[in-house]
């Protein structure tokens, strides 16, 4: 028995180092990567160049085609939800209404029976993905877009859900789709406890390498404004202020008291708080410097250690999801900040950012502490990245139109 086993895990092992070969030899066959060429631009005309870069005329079906939006253009080339979801407010911002449209109902070709729409769409796998990065080859894009529904983690994603709703809602014209948002949201809703709460799993969220559950902000924040999208959600956000409002802005949970900045933002902007509550919540994040280097910071502080994904720690980042910056965060604080009146505090953000895109020439993922690009011997900030493109354009039509 035991010399079955050792054959059968040199057979393993042979065939993973047979099967890496390959697709080196495959990758390196693939025409090398060209970042999009952004010498000359301001900082506005390279977030354009950039978001455009992650527009792609990909093949979606057997004789179909149309343009989608990428994630990323390095690694994640490929349409997330989640990223899709945050990007469409940009996208329709720059009068992309087209590739919204198409967007929307591409996710919603391969909703469930049971109402769940898609994490993201893909036609590689992660190997192939991480060695065409590494290599800096372009991607492969000839092979029909599937759909994938659970996290990497074997949770389920409730954002994105929930994202793809609101980003249909923003983009308006779709009425039809409205028997399949509904189915959606009530498969969201089965998520919720006896508070009337939506509760999540490990990893489950935005913030993936984080390990919190339960009822987190954020994916209440999004469950609200997704039911708004079609009716009245007061009741939702009456509980959401009752739960999470505590100290002078809005938890992470109804039990942790980390700020968590994406959401209190989202709930300042989209008018969940009140005016005092409102105030409240952008003082504070003043006062914790969450835009003092490169906007926005994730969190006023770090998470418990046992929480940080343990391949975080082995990748030298566990700070990815707390101390380091993401500008799509940004976006929103300065949309926070137009909506409660402080037009002056929200042009600032935005050039703040715009200044940071303009020194690195590119839109990167993620920004450490220091405010440079994250970078670690394993893991590259990708370049550009979609969502935090979009959020900018999106911040800046919002300041400019005030």
């Amino acid at each position: 028995m035991l010399i079955q086993l050792l054959r059968l895990l040199r057979w393993a092992l042979a065939y993973a180092v047979l099967d890496l070969v390959r697709t080196v030899r495959r990758a390196l066959g693939r025409p090398v990567l060209t970042r999009p060429v952004t010498e000359g631009m301001n900082g506005l005309e390279v977030t354009r160049t950039c978001l455009e870069a992650c527009l792609e005329w990909r093949r979606v079906g057997p004789d179909r085609y149309c343009t989608v939006l990428c994630a990323g253009f390095r690694h994640f080339r490929e349409p997330w939800a989640r990223d899709f979801g945050f990007a469409c407010f940009g996208l329709l911002a720059e009068g992309k209404r087209q590739v919204v449209e198409d967007g929307i109902r591409l996710f919603f070709e391969w909703q469930k029976a049971d109402g769940q729409l898609p994490l993201k769409l893909h036609s590689t796998r992660l190997l192939d993905r991480y060695l065409h990065s590494v290599l800096g080859r372009v991607q492969p894009n000839s092979s029909d877009l599937v759909p994938r529904y659970l996290t990497a983690h074997g949770t389920r994603s409730l954002d994105s859900v929930l994202l793809l709703i609101i980003a249909w809602g923003q983009h308006g014209g779709m009425p039809e789709l409205l028997p399949q948002v509904q189915r959606a949201l009530e498969w969201v809703e089965r998520s919720c406890d006896a508070r009337g709460l939506l509760v999540q799993g490990p990893y489950a969220d935005w913030a993936d390498t984080i390990g919190r559950r339960g009822a987190v902000l954020y994916t209440n924040v999004l469950w609200w404004k997704a039911r708004e999208v079609i009716g009245d959600a007061s009741e939702i956000g009456a509980r959401i202020v009752q739960h999470f409002y505590k100290d002078g802005y809005l938890h992470n949970t109804p039990a942790s008291p980390v700020f968590t900045s994406a959401a209190n933002f989202m709930a300042v902007a989209w008018g969940l708080t009140s005016e005092e509550q409102s105030c409240s919540i952008l003082d504070y994040a003043d006062r914790k410097g969450i835009s003092a280097v490169v906007p926005a910071r994730v969190t006023d502080r770090a998470y418990p250690w046992y929480l940080v994904s343990p391949l975080m720690w082995l990748a030298g980042i566990p700070h990815y999801h707390t101390s380091c910056s993401w500008m799509w965060i940004g976006g929103w604080h300065a949309v926070a900040c137009q909506r409660a009146g402080r037009g002056g505090r929200a042009r600032e953000i935005v050039d703040r950012m715009l200044e940071t895109v303009n020194r690195d020439r590119t839109v990167f993922e993620v920004h450490a502490p220091n405010g440079l690009p994250l970078a670690r011997k394993l893991y590259h900030s990708e370049e550009p990245l979609s969502w935090n493109a979009a959020m900018i354009l999106y911040a800046e039509a919002v300041v400019q139109g005030g």
